[in-house]
């Protein structure tokens, strides 16, 4: 029965002032580039070294704040056992830093980065705790055990960290990277030794005598003994090590595959020797751990990665995560890829973010929620749209034509890509899909916005569904983050209503390939009985709503619409990606449709996003609302 690192407690460290962080076997670090990812990795990998220099510049600071030597660094780890309590090795081992908690045993220690007066320097101190405070009581907590952290007692738990430069090339002249570490001892016989440098010597003997280039260039080289006025010097060449000992110097690992020569690593792809550089790190883990059983000691690999993905292609990705969950260990990894997110389980998701001057951990919470839901949370927003997982902002819609539309008219009103504010646009493929990504966005503190239908039976359940998920918020707050379509409509009714129609009419022609289509559409179906579709109306039995078949009437200019409307809807794959274009032909500020125009001002206000200073105002009602275009996004 093993042991794991259960939590981690950070406090003013790099860029955390507080946080905490649930770990598990095998946890995944999300979140976009310089939220403190690879600071969690190196603050755990703190706990567990023996020494290191530390810097002042690891402390964390506020804006404008000035360091005061009285702050320090404070790291918790708490230790749990695989069970409620510890084995007979590890509970000896830990000996009287074992806790007996409530509901388990644990052993808490704490390491301590302060300033030292008398060394003029900032020094690392390591204690065992009493007991495993609250949260909000760690800085003020003093309940130290009496006797001292020892070496062993941090070696139990090494770390093996493999950063995103990784590089096998460059490990291979490295003696302190784990290839140099796994390779300085080949751990020969003393026999075997002797036989095999008595085999390299005469082989460097036979080099060097058939070589009439080399036999030359010794003899040149002697000369020596004339300049340091010696008569015993001597000059040696080694094509090949004579030594055992020094063969690592010089080795070489050459890769090929059934249709190729082999070719030196060196040779070869970043993504080659970056996966060579891992493999090499989990060999040298499987070394230590029978070494170490062989010693009968305990022993736990923490194992921090920092971004696997780093130059694979996305098969090489799942791939490398496989190996990585083989791999003896507790783990703890940092990626921005979606690929591998996509494999974990959600409880090992941690995300990190940033907002304001300190970073912060949440997690996708699946309290309370069933088998169905946890798997459309997997199923429709993890695997699919990962990507999510990195974004600041969510902007959700229903329909094809608006996931097409919305990120050209955004670009046109923000003055930016969707992508350089932090933003996500997709469509969910229907107005009954939001409540998985409402949950994510929730848990992690991504701010999400839904552009959606309006008919009264969709406006219902996206309300309902975003009270269950935020909580009983009122409709004004709703209305802040959730922009329903006007007259009970869909987004081509809106545009029909809006006068986008010949906008409309013209992408019509462009995808049929000839002009009046709608004309000769209407011609056909005229009078026709329609599709049974879905409609407000409501059985007085079933209190469902009913399908039922209409006639169709395209007579007038209403019938003209509802024609265009439905010639729409049987299109939208061909012409979503055009009609956005073509309206954003118009020179003057409908170029952007109102509804859309009104959405956007409300993200801008609370995101504080700049805008082009021609959509600077919202009509709402008749009245006009001037908008500060100076504002500019937070940093």
């Amino acid at each position: 029965m093993g042991v794991f690192i259960e939590e981690l407690r950070i406090r003013n460290y790099k860029c955390y002032e507080s946080a905490d962080v649930k770990l598990q076997n095998s946890t995944l670090l999300l979140g976009a580039n310089n939220v403190g990812k690879t600071s969690l990795l190196e603050a755990l990998e703190l706990c567990f070294t023996p020494y290191k220099k530390i810097s002042e510049e690891l402390i964390f600071l506020k804006k404008d704040e000035v360091l005061s030597r009285e702050k320090s660094i404070l790291l918790d780890v708490l230790i749990s056992p695989i069970g409620d309590s510890f084995d007979d090795t590890w509970h000896e081992f830990f000996g009287d830093f074992v806790v007996e908690g409530e509901s388990k045993d644990f052993v808490a220690l704490r390491t301590i980065i302060k300033y030292s007066a008398a060394k003029g320097e900032y020094e690392l101190d390591r204690k065992a705790l009493n007991a495993w405070p609250e949260s909000d009581d760690v800085v003020s907590f003093t309940d130290f055990n009496s006797h001292s952290v020892k070496r062993e007692v941090i070696e139990a738990i090494p770390v093996f960290y493999l950063d995103a430069k990784r590089d096998i090339v460059s490990e291979m002249n490295d003696r302190f990277s784990y290839w140099g570490k796994l390779v300085k001892d080949i751990k020969l016989s003393d026999d075997d030794l002797k036989d095999m440098e008595i085999l390299l010597n005469d082989i460097n003997d036979q080099i060097i005598g058939n070589s009439d280039v080399l036999k030359h260039l010794r003899d040149k080289l002697n000369d020596i003994s004339k300049v340091v006025n010696s008569s015993n010097n001597r000059v040696e060449i080694n094509p090949v090590s004579r030594k055992i000992k020094d063969l690592d110097k010089g080795m070489e690992v050459r890769f090929s595959d059934s249709h190729s020569e082999s070719f030196a690593i060196s040779n070869q792809g970043m993504g080659t020797r970056s996966w060579t550089a891992f493999l090499t790190l989990s060999a040298y883990i499987e070394w230590k751990i029978i070494d170490m059983e062989r010693e009968g000691r305990p022993y736990h690999p923490l194992l921090l990665l920092e971004e696997p993905e780093a130059h694979l292609h996305p098969q090489a990705q799942r791939k490398i995560y496989r190996q990585m969950q083989e791999l003896t260990g507790q783990k703890v990894i940092s990626t921005h890829s979606p690929i591998i997110a996509a494999q974990v389980n959600l409880d090992e998701i941690v995300h990190i973010y940033k907002k304001g001057e300190s970073s912060s951990i949440n997690y996708i919470n699946l309290e309370g929620l069933g088998d169905t839901d946890v798997r459309k949370i997997k199923e429709e927003v993890i695997k699919t749209r990962g990507d999510i997982l990195f974004a600041d902002t969510l902007i959700l819609c229903e329909g094809e034509t608006e996931d097409q539309v919305l990120p050209e008219f955004f670009k046109e009103y923000y003055g930016l890509e969707p992508f350089e504010l932090g933003t996500n646009i997709l469509g969910v493929g229907g107005a009954g899909k939001y409540k998985p990504f409402m949950r994510v966005a929730k848990a992690l503190d991504i701010e999400l916005f839904i552009f959606s239908d309006g008919e009264s039976r969709i406006v219902s359940d996206v309300k309902k569904h975003y009270k269950q998920v935020y909580g009983d918020v009122s409709d004004a707050k709703i209305a802040d983050y959730i922009t329903f379509l006007p007259d009970h409509g869909d987004f081509e009714k809106y545009l029909v209503q809006s006068g986008y129609k010949n906008e409309l009419l013209k992408v019509i022609d462009e995808v049929k390939g000839k002009e009046s289509f709608i004309e000769d559409y209407i011609e056909r179906n005229n009078g026709q009985s329609g599709k049974p579709q879905r409609t407000e109306e409501v059985c007085p039995r079933c209190t469902q709503n009913i399908f039922k078949s209409e006639i169709k009437d395209y007579e007038g200019e209403e019938g003209f619409n509802t024609a265009l409307i439905e010639c729409l809807g049987s299109i939208k794959t061909e012409y979503s990606s055009q009609i956005g274009q073509l309206i954003l032909q118009r020179d003057n500020i409908d170029k952007i449709p109102q509804v859309i125009r009104n959405f956007f001002f409300k993200i801008a206000k609370i995101k504080k996003y700049p805008i082009n200073a021609a959509f600077g105002e919202i009509k709402d009602g008749g009245i006009y609302v001037e908008f500060d275009t100076e504002t500019t996004r937070d940093s």
